[in-house]
């Protein structure tokens, strides 16, 4: 327990302290992050090779946010700052995965093959990139460490609270088959807390009205609970309990932010919409 309780605030500090020293070091936090993330996702998939290290690195290098922070440090040609060029050379890596495919030694179902490695690049790689955007959705367009700080803060709301409340109340099953632990009860007291604590944050972090702050904590609990949900499917299918053991007691990096990952794209999406 103590051990639990000594990871998780080092962990937190590293990311709270991260996310609100500079954009470089958030930037750095989050590429090991998803190096992590990519390593434990080959092992629930038991498909593992190097290409999606590099996949990764190119894509988080050539990602919208990505080139925003790097922009700040170092002259950039502004050919590698064009979306369409980006997306065009990471639609080019993605298709050396055929040929990869096509030459390996040892022929699989190549269906089954292709399926993996799109999954890992939709799960372990794509959330990341988008990650990295979150803190320039704002009228200036410039990083504001605090609304990502706010995001993290109303996840582990939704998080801890609908524990809570499903272990003082739950009775109803959310998806017995997924995650029998989990209950509507729960989800229902997390959302509720998540409400209360954006109302919280609004004092404090005014880049966003308290109607925007609430309409994204919604936003949070729906999808957070959803990707909460999906890497339990992912573990249950590997049959094993953590996905990494990066923070003792607290699991691996899919386990830290499975809810961040799967709601990344709609609290971005959302973050846009209000900026």
């Amino acid at each position: 327990m103590l051990q639990r309780a000594c990871s998780g605030i080092v962990f937190v500090a590293i990311l709270i302290g991260a996310t609100l020293y500079s954009s470089i070091s958030f930037y750095l936090l989050f590429f090991f992050f998803m190096i992590v993330a990519i390593f434990e996702f080959q092992k629930l998939s038991n498909y593992k090779t190097p290409f999606f290290y590099v996949l990764g690195t190119f894509t988080f290098l050539l990602s919208t946010g990505g080139l925003k922070i790097l922009k700040n440090y170092f002259p950039i040609n502004n050919l590698f700052s064009n979306d369409i060029t980006n997306a065009t050379f990471i639609y080019v890596l993605l298709f050396f995965a055929f040929l990869i495919l096509l030459f390996k030694k040892q022929q699989n179902n190549p269906f089954t093959d292709l399926g993996i490695i799109f999954l890992t690049f939709l799960y372990a790689i794509i959330p990341f990139t988008i990650i990295l955007a979150i803190p320039f959705c704002n009228e200036t367009n410039t990083y504001q460490g605090s609304t990502f700080l706010g995001c993290i803060i109303l996840i582990w709301s939704t998080d801890t609270f609908a524990y809570l409340t499903g272990k003082a109340i739950g009775k109803h099953k959310l998806y017995q088959k997924i995650s029998p632990n989990k209950t509507i009860e729960g989800s229902l007291g997390g959302l509720i807390f998540t409400l209360i604590t954006a109302t919280v944050l609004a004092q404090y972090f005014t880049q966003y009205s308290l109607s925007e702050w609430l309409g994204l904590s919604i936003v949070i609990s729906i999808f957070g609970g959803l990707g909460d949900l999906v890497e339990s499917m992912f573990k249950r299918a590997a049959n094993i309990k953590d996905s990494g053991n990066l923070i003792p007691g607290h699991g691996g990096v899919l386990d830290r932010f499975d809810s961040l990952l799967f709601a990344s794209p709609f609290i971005y999406f959302y973050l846009q919409l209000i900026s």
